[in-house]
């Protein structure tokens, strides 16, 4: 049985391969390498500028202000117009980076989001039945937004405290060999620190976001009209807010220790930046021949210096965090998705054909269920097929086969004799028990399945459908809003409104899996009846528990454990006293109806 993927693993930065990582991350980039370039250019115009100026303050202070015969005003004027322009450029080139830098981040994040939703939108049922609805969206929206703020702020940052320490580093040697060493005499114990802490706080800023992930899924679940009506029925309220808050505590007990870790850094840095300016004044002391204005020029070149160290050390401190995010974007992306769904090509009758299919649901850390095995079945183009069975006895997972939500492990679906590989648009068509619609109107949601689609043949679904009177009498008619999920209508509503949509996909085979399981029994057999007339010539597939309009059905499937207990005419099983389906009639006193001849018998 082929393994359907699961959550995608997480690990630690530092646990996965770092270099192919970072590789990957690499290759993102690799469409903007001008743009990256041009960056590097501005920040290096920038740092080289800003390396500049203190010597620029030190020609001020040897050479205009204490040089000999005193102060010279036009040098002066000279060296103030000179920085002026130098501060001028710096401030074009940081703001050109800036603009570049954000605009290469929401690309490189565009295109991951991107990538990912279609990704998402690929991966096997299987998948979102256990993965929790919070840990996708903290993907997709937390780790993307902590990859934008690496591309955008943190590589940056990076960049110009390479370069400005470089320049810096350069324009203190030029001015003094040993006042330069003893200005990075301690750098060693604070990148020391930082490097450790850096280890530390990637592996916390790994655990942070899983619990994130965690808080958003405990929120977007709890709080979801089902969960709080579910709570207020059991009166779990308490208990609700209680398991939140345990996790919101462990989280803020998470971040505690990371701000702790981070600031370890810079309190070493801090002192570092306290005491390295005392260590040059007394290294200034014992060379006995620096002038005022390179001593003045030092200091200065010691902030240029020192903000690069600070930078620096942020980066790898963050850069750690940015890798785990990383790493999980890429997690989801590696997940092995189905094939994309192909075009609808050209339409068939709608024949059926499954060939010894087996399909078991797969479960973490064991060998998952068997939902069928060993079934087979010919429905021939345009029939109505009933499906029955206790419940669990793989009705829905076959509609789901039909359709190609589900994959079989062994055998094969076909449908007008082409294989079925994977769900496409036109082919097969499900309309499940528990619908979903989104916010928006009733109309919005009715041209999901056709845009296109014009207001006659919306009215004419939801005639079909039973629905087109209720529709019709809300306060707004087709433009009226459904909430959230469908919730300003009644269950029954929601069922016939995704029940229309599903007619108005025209697809060859529709396959209603409990589709009306929320109405009453009378108006059931009317919507049923009404389906089966208007899709006559086409191929339905009615999944149900209860028994209605059983004089239009060609075929009925009766499963049990997964297998085909029986098929046949519903007279002809009904006539087998002791056969499943006859007993199941019996359970549920369904009367006797006509006896059932072909398809083109059935009442229109």
């Amino acid at each position: 049985m082929p393994h359907e993927p699961g959550p995608a693993p997480t690990a630690a930065p530092g646990t996965a391969n770092a270099p192919a990582t970072w590789r990957r991350v690499a290759r993102l980039f690799r469409p903007h390498r001008w743009a990256i370039l041009l960056v590097v250019l501005l920040v290096g115009v920038f740092s080289a500028l800003g390396a500049a100026l203190p010597l620029l303050t030190q020609a001020v202070f040897d050479r205009a202000l204490f040089g000999p015969g005193g102060p010279d005003l036009p040098l002066l004027a000279e060296f103030a117009t000179l920085a002026a322009l130098a501060a001028a450029v710096m401030g074009a080139a940081d703001l050109a980076q800036t603009w570049l830098a954000a605009r290469t981040a929401q690309s490189v994040v565009h295109t991951l989001r991107e990538e990912m939703f279609g990704r998402l939108q690929r991966m096997p049922l299987a998948f979102f039945a256990r993965t929790k609805g919070g840990e996708v969206q903290s993907r997709l929206t937390g780790d993307t937004a902590q990859v934008e703020r690496a591309v955008r702020d943190t590589l940056p940052e990076a960049l110009a405290g390479v370069l400005g320490f470089a320049t810096a580093g350069a324009a203190m040697v030029a001015l003094s060999v040993p006042l330069a060493a003893a200005a990075v005499l301690l750098a060693p114990v604070v990148l020391w620190v930082s490097s450790r802490s850096g280890r530390a706080l990637g592996r916390l800023s790994a655990v942070s976001q899983e619990s994130r992930a965690r808080l958003s899924s405990i929120a977007a679940e709890r709080l979801s009209l089902g969960g709080v009506t579910l709570a207020r029925v059991h009166g779990r309220q308490d208990d609700e807010r209680a398991a939140f808050a345990g996790e919101s505590r462990g989280l803020a007990r998470l971040q505690v220790r990371a701000g702790l870790t981070a600031q370890l850094v810079l309190s070493v840095a801090h002192v570092f930046f306290m005491v390295t300016p005392y260590l040059v004044f007394l290294a200034a002391g014992l060379a006995r021949d620096v002038s005022a204005g390179t001593l003045v020029a030092f200091v200065a070149l010691q902030s240029r210096l020192y903000q690069p160290i600070g930078q620096i050390l942020g980066t790898v401190t963050d850069l750690r965090s940015v890798q785990g995010a990383f790493e999980r974007v890429f997690g989801y992306l590696d997940l092995p998705a189905e094939p994309h769904p192909p075009a609808s090509g050209g339409r068939g009758p709608g024949a059926l054909a499954v060939r010894r299919v087996t399909f078991g649901h797969p479960a973490a850390g064991g060998p998952g269920r068997m939902a069928l095995r060993d079934v087979s079945l010919d429905v021939p183009a345009g029939s109505a097929v009933l499906v029955v069975g206790r419940s669990g006895s793989g009705k829905t997972t076959l509609g789901h086969l039909l359709a190609g939500l589900h994959l079989p492990a062994e055998g094969a679906v076909l449908v007008d004799g082409s294989e079925v590989r994977g769900p496409r648009p036109g082919r097969v068509c499900v309309a499940p028990q528990e619908p979903f619609l989104f916010q928006g109107s009733v109309a919005d949601n009715l041209r999901y399945a056709d845009p296109d689609a014009p207001a006659d043949a919306l009215v004419r679904a939801c005639e079909i459908a039973g629905i087109h009177e209720r529709i019709a009498a809300l306060p707004d008619g087709y433009d009226t809003f459904v909430g959230e999920r469908g919730a300003l209508l009644s269950g029954g509503e929601r069922q016939r409104v995704a029940l229309a949509r599903a007619l108005l996909s025209d697809a060859r085979v529709l396959v209603l899996d409990e589709a009306t399981s929320a109405l009453d029994p009378l108006t059931e057999r009317e919507v049923v009846r009404a389906v089966l007339a208007a899709r006559r010539g086409r191929t339905t597939v009615v999944v149900s528990h209860r028994f209605a309009a059983l004089d239009c059905f060609d075929l009925v499937v009766a499963l049990d454990g997964g297998r085909v207990a029986e098929q046949g005419a519903p007279a002809e099983l009904r006539g087998a006293p002791h056969g499943l389906y006859a007993r199941m009639l019996r359970a549920q006193a369904v009367p006797e109806s006509p006896v059932v001849g072909s398809g083109h018998d059935r009442p229109a």
